[in-house]
């Protein structure tokens, strides 16, 4: 939005401009001549007729105005057409009393109505075109004119006009001397909207405002010349030809140059005092000319001083609702800057740099409170495919959401930040490990539940890769070095996303044997895989391998062991390679050929281990996942303590892993039916030491669902 351009350059620069500007000075100087010649002829026709001219030519002028823009200025201009038109009117009345009745009106007419109805009009048509934006500036604006025109006119009939009345005041007096008033009301509104509103006019408005400002001075000569019973002279109508031909200026200036509304500028003195001041002037006045006259206050003047108390008050309490309001907007702008200051435009939660500096002031009062401190980095899989597939608009639905599911799996006073593109990070402050695993894989769970409309009937689901580091605990990170906190989460999150996505990894915690121990075969890992997606949608070996870390860890077991378990748990079912398909998938009970070749698994898988991957390390506890504990499963009948403690611990989690996937042969169950599964397994099936392990790992929301491949 531009500036308003100054008058005198846009008058130099806009042609018709100068024409309009010469055709109105020219038709001045006739009518001056036209004076000159009424004098030496004596002919109101001279005179009266040619005086409706610019008046005539105001009117079309400002209707056009009024056609031409638009907004708050096309509002002002079709409020100064009507009050130029009722103006017409009373002029027109007025010649013809002159010209029917051949005299003129009476002391008060009905020309009189249209007249003071023109101002009445005027007074709001600034405040559109100029005034403040906002009601109660409109209101105190008309406060101050409504001030100051009582004042001014109090002063100026209390000095000028009562000293030279002979008589008492009669209706045609106060009818003549309400001309003035207005056009000081006028005026001075002009003055109190530039002191309180601090606008920058256009060209069209300083035109309009200089015109009322002549009609306000020729109002005031009017009635001063009708106080003084002199009502001869014809030169006053110059007043009101010099105030037509501005308005129509102003008029021909809004249509040639539509410019935006009135701006604010910047108030370098506060001068809003000045109604103030001018009414206090007038009060002082009426009360200290009553009290030489020697008589009491007059109901007049008593009624004029309750007038300005009244105003007076009234634009106070507006002055002080109107500050209230602006410091209650300038409060909530400060507070909404400081919330966009450290939150993230498009998810909601905080930024990264509000998340640094509340680690730094949590790290310090746990250090304090020798308290735990714990990080959650999550990164959701894939998601450029998000993206790529869909377009970035469809991203941004997703990253909001997900930032709404992040929130509702942490306390309210846990921060959550986004840390990067599709990165979030959960501050969890008093929180140790455990717990904030706990919580990490709630998140995951919810994020894998989440479907996300992208449009046109299609919806994405994601699945996210968690890393969870704490510090304060024995054995955990320092809380002396913040970022190292964060360093420990992100290369926990690094793992996670290397051994296989959709999953938590903790700073501590062993993971999947594919990046934990480098010598397992890959081979054998990509087999693994097939064969899981030969079964079931749902992931399986990568599940047993990490519940199974999860149990081991729990139990106590050795480095070694963890290690086992975890590799053994990835590839306990590479035999069933050697399974037809058709025996895989069967949904109707094998036969008891089919069961034989279906128990040779683990044999299978240990050979494989051996002869092909070279770990015969792992073929053992392989061979050993489908016996039982009281001796009656396969292949050798082993019971007890003759079974690795590694195969035990794989027993429950494949036997869990298998009762919650979509398989062909077996109907998917619940939790807690699986649950009631594994206790009725317990001291039979499985090992009760490692079931009650597992078990207590599900009731603290350790184990979570079965993932699925990420699909649209």
């Amino acid at each position: 939005m531009s500036d308003a351009v100054p008058l005198l350059p846009f008058v130099r620069r806009d042609r018709a401009m100068r024409w309009a500007v010469g055709i109105g000075a020219g038709w001045l100087a006739a009518f001056v001549v036209l004076l000159v010649i009424a004098q030496i002829h004596p002919s109101t026709a001279i005179v009266d007729l040619p005086y409706l001219v610019p008046i005539v030519v105001a009117v079309g002028l400002s209707f056009a105005a009024a056609w031409k823009t638009s907004g708050r200025t096309r509002i002002a201009w079709v409020l100064f057409a009507v009050s130029n038109l009722l103006w017409l009117i009373g002029e027109v009345i007025w010649v013809f009393y002159t010209y029917v009745f051949q005299r003129g009106p009476p002391a008060v007419s009905v020309a009189d109505f249209f007249y003071l109805s023109s101002y009445v009009l005027a007074v709001p048509a600034i405040l559109v075109a100029i005034g403040s934006s906002g009601h109660l500036r409109h209101i105190r604006g008309l406060l101050d004119a409504g001030l100051l025109a009582l004042g001014v006119g109090t002063i100026g009939w209390q000095v000028a006009i009562a000293p030279s009345l002979p008589h008492a005041p009669r209706l045609a007096d106060a009818v003549a001397f309400a001309y003035p008033l207005f056009g000081v009301a006028t005026v001075t509104l002009l003055a109190a909207v530039g002191l309180a509103g601090r606008h920058r006019l256009p060209a069209w408005a300083g035109l309009v405002g200089a015109g009322f400002a002549v009609a306000g001075v020729t109002d005031a000569v009017y009635a001063y010349t009708i106080a003084k019973q002199n009502i001869d002279s014809n030169w006053i109508n110059i007043g009101w030809q010099v105030e037509a031909v501005l308005l129509g200026l102003g008029a021909v200036a809004a249509i040639r140059r539509p410019e935006p509304e009135t701006r604010q500028r910047d108030r370098v003195r506060d001068l809003t005092a000045v109604p103030l001041v001018i009414a206090a002037m007038s009060a002082a006045g009426l009360i200290l000319a009553d009290r030489l006259d020697g008589g009491p206050i007059t109901g007049g003047t008593l009624a004029i001083l309750l007038a300005l108390f009244a105003g007076v008050l009234a634009r106070q309490l507006l002055i002080i609702r109107d500050r209230t309001r602006l410091a209650t907007q300038l409060r909530a702008a400060l507070r909404e800057q400081e919330r966009l200051a450290i939150t993230d435009g498009l998810t909601g939660v905080y930024n990264r740099r509000f998340f640094q500096e509340m680690l730094r002031i949590e790290a310090e009062r746990a250090d304090r409170a020798d308290s735990p401190l714990s990080v959650i980095l999550l990164d959701l899989d894939e998601f450029k495919k998000v993206n790529d597939g869909y377009g970035h608009p469809a991203g941004d639905t997703v990253l909001a959401q997900i930032a709404d599911r992040i929130r509702g799996s942490v306390r309210a006073a846990d921060i959550v930040a986004r840390y990067g593109g599709e990165e979030f990070g959960c501050l969890l402050p008093g929180v140790d490990e455990e717990v904030a695993i706990e919580i990490a894989e709630q998140i995951r769970q919810s994020i894998g539940r989440l479907e996300v409309a992208v449009g046109q009937g299609r919806s994405v689901k994601l699945t996210s890769s968690l890393g969870v580091a704490t510090a304060g605990t024995r054995g955990g990170h320092s809380l002396d070095d913040p970022d190292g906190l964060v360093n420990e989460a992100d290369s926990a999150l690094y793992r996670a996303k290397a051994t296989g996505r959709n999953r938590v990894v903790a700073a501590g915690m062993l993971v999947d044997p594919v990046y934990a121990d480098p010598d397992l075969p890959i081979g054998l890992v990509w087999l693994a895989d097939r064969i899981d997606a030969q079964i079931s949608v749902h992931e399986h070996s990568t599940a047993v391998s990490r519940w199974s870390l999860l149990v081991a860890e729990r139990l106590g077991l050795d480095m070694a062991a963890l290690r086992r378990v975890g590799a053994a748990g990835r590839l306990h079912d590479i035999g069933k390679v050697m399974v037809a398909d058709s025996v895989l998938r069967k949904a109707l009970p094998l036969t008891a050929r089919e069961w034989e070749d279906l128990r040779r698994h683990p044999d299978e898988s240990a050979r494989l281990l051996t002869e092909l991957g070279g770990r015969p390390d792992l073929a053992a506890v392989a061979a050993a996942h489908h016996e039982w504990f009281d001796g009656t499963g396969y292949p050798r009948g082993l019971a007890g303590a003759q079974i690795p403690i590694e195969a035990r611990v794989i027993a429950v989690t494949d036997a869990w892993a298998a009762m919650l996937a979509d398989r062909p042969f077996a109907p998917t169950l619940t939790v807690d039916e699986a649950r009631v599964e594994i206790e009725r397994g317990r001291g039979t099936q499985f090992d009760p030491a490692v079931a009650d392990a597992f078990l207590a790992l599900v009731t603290a929301g350790m184990i979570g669902a079965l993932a699925e491949p990420a699909r649209a």
